[in-house]
């Protein structure tokens, strides 16, 4: 295949798969790609005094779940890897963008068989991360710092673990 920068409505990702975020298919959707690029996108827009990944976000997220719930929470985020993480007050303003989101969650989902939309606990432990994150990491003193290769290790070593639990 040749490499092309203005592939029309598509982004290429980590593993050079070429993606069209709006109209995602099952075999452009990449566990590897997804760990990679939540690796490396800051919460809160990268606004936080250390840095602190989606992918530990996602991590944490994951670990507050009963086991039946942990697969969708650890991906509760994954249309981000294409997407990017777009925080909260910005998302709600942008015409169109939970659409494109949800389509994409839906494939991702679908993909890797957990239920969409999400489950009520995985919204509370989202929510319960979003708050921790607030208190200890933007205003607090915690430090979590991490490499991003660590935590992108991390994420793929709980995914192929939740996987083979099922």
């Amino acid at each position: 295949m040749t490499e092309n920068l203005y592939t029309p409505g598509c982004i290429r990702t980590f593993t050079g798969r070429y993606v069209n975020p709006t109209q995602p298919k099952d075999a452009d959707i990449c566990i590897e790609d997804i760990a990679h690029a939540l690796s490396q996108q800051p919460r809160f827009g990268g606004h936080l005094p250390v840095f602190y990944s989606v992918v530990q976000h996602s991590i944490a997220v994951a670990n507050d779940l009963p086991t039946e719930h942990k697969l969708a929470g650890l991906l509760h985020d994954a249309s981000e890897a294409y997407l990017i993480d777009v925080p909260r007050p910005v998302k709600e303003q942008l015409t169109g963008y939970k659409e494109i989101e949800n389509l994409l969650m839906e494939e991702i989902a679908q993909r890797f068989k957990f239920a969409w939309p999400m489950h009520s606990q995985v919204k509370e432990a989202d929510e319960r991360a979003l708050v921790w994150e607030w208190h200890n990491l933007m205003l607090g003193s915690q430090t979590p710092v991490v490499s991003q290769a660590v935590v992108e290790r991390e994420f793929l070593k709980l995914f192929n673990l939740l996987c083979n639990e099922f």
